[in-house]
């Protein structure tokens, strides 16, 4: 996929002296930038330019919480999620619209309110990827629900706040994404 440079921030750094992309995948490119620092020290910094993505914290109105379980392959393993996903490439998708898209595909609800919760950066010592995490209220289950994306294979569970603080105790949620959310959703609670 040829992205734009351009819309990449950390191409447009004054730092930048060189730059070698190294892969260029559906969702990612990864590139080796060469950085002058202010020090003058040049340095080599492996960067990944990723898709915007959405995360969303969907309640209900007796105050559970929809949480997704699916196979991450990166982990090997089976992990609970709030839904979430990439902004659509190719559609003029933004947050709000990937969200409720997302929470209808992985979960079969359709939300009444979307309500911006946070923006957060996953790991950004190497990494752009961008999550705009929104709340979900006024859940409403949907007869038809859009299909999840053919390559995903996600079944949706509704736990309670005991639910999630023992999980959460247990270690049981291993997602960074999740954890942000799920704490937020206790405290505000």
């Amino acid at each position: 996929m040829k992205v734009n440079t351009e819309s990449i921030s950390f191409m447009q750094d004054k730092r930048l002296r060189k730059s070698r992309q190294m892969f260029d995948g559906a969702i990612l490119q990864l590139y080796v930038n060469e950085l002058e620092l202010d020090s003058g020290q040049i340095v080599e910094r492996e960067l990944i330019h990723h898709q915007p993505a959405v995360a969303v914290l969907a309640t209900t109105a007796d105050n559970r919480v929809i949480l997704v379980k699916q196979f991450r392959p990166a982990i090997v393993d089976y992990i609970y999620e709030v839904p979430a996903g990439i902004l659509d490439k190719g559609a003029s998708e933004n947050a709000v619209e990937g969200a409720a898209r997302e929470l209808e595909e992985e979960t079969g609800y359709r939300a009444s309110q979307l309500q911006k919760v946070a923006e957060f950066y996953v790991s950004p010592g190497y990494l752009n990827e961008l999550i705009t995490l929104y709340h979900a209220s006024g859940l409403v289950k949907v007869n038809h629900p859009l299909p999840q994306d053919a390559d995903e294979d996600v079944e949706a569970f509704l736990f309670t706040q005991k639910e999630v603080r023992d999980m959460l105790a247990q270690g049981e949620i291993v997602d960074l994404k999740t954890l942000y959310a799920l704490q937020y959703w206790l405290t505000q609670s």
